[in-house]
């Protein structure tokens, strides 16, 4: 695949976008609720069936989301890592990637032990924004949720595309 930016080849946006998403994962890992708020557009949505069958509209709305997911955690005394991982990315209209990785969650409770707690595909819409990239759509996918009607293809105009949850209550 050959994508080139204006200012730079696949490898090194590739390479960015790698950068972008260590950073959110670990903040979303790690409850830091208005760090990740910020990866996202003002305008971002977020969906993530059956828990979040409707998107999540705007930072606002995320970070009310985030925050209640957080405290959550906490009182549960438990603790999610997400793995990233298999991530491909293909340019889209107006300069925008669409991002599509697979991300295992893990969850590790107070009884001990880590234990798979989702498997889930997903897919961003990532726009640039004062020189960093930023997510304008989330579409989350869990394996054990797929419905009998949907496909692996993004319910717009996109083709082979789905997002990661963003700390929703039900942790994928």
């Amino acid at each position: 695949m050959s994508l080139t930016t204006t200012r730079q080849t696949f490898e090194q946006t590739y390479a960015e976008v790698l950068q972008f998403y260590a950073g959110h994962i670990q903040a979303m890992d790690e409850g830091r609720v208005d760090e990740v708020v910020s990866t996202f557009t003002d305008d971002a949505s977020l969906v993530s069936p059956p828990k979040i069958a409707e998107p999540v509209r705007g930072r606002e709305n995320l970070r009310a989301g985030l925050r209640k997911a957080a405290a959550a955690q906490a009182a549960e005394g438990v603790r999610y890592r997400r793995c990233h991982t298999m991530m491909s990315v293909r340019p889209g209209p107006d300069g925008e990637l669409l991002v599509r990785a697979y991300v295992q969650v893990v969850r590790t409770g107070p009884e001990g032990g880590s234990h798979l707690h989702a498997m889930c595909v997903c897919a961003d819409v990532l726009v640039r924004r004062n020189d960093t990239w930023q997510i304008r759509e989330r579409v989350v996918t869990r394996d054990d949720h797929r419905a009998d009607t949907r496909d692996d293809h993004h319910a717009g105009t996109r083709d082979d595309h789905r997002g990661v949850d963003s700390g929703s209550s039900d942790h994928a």
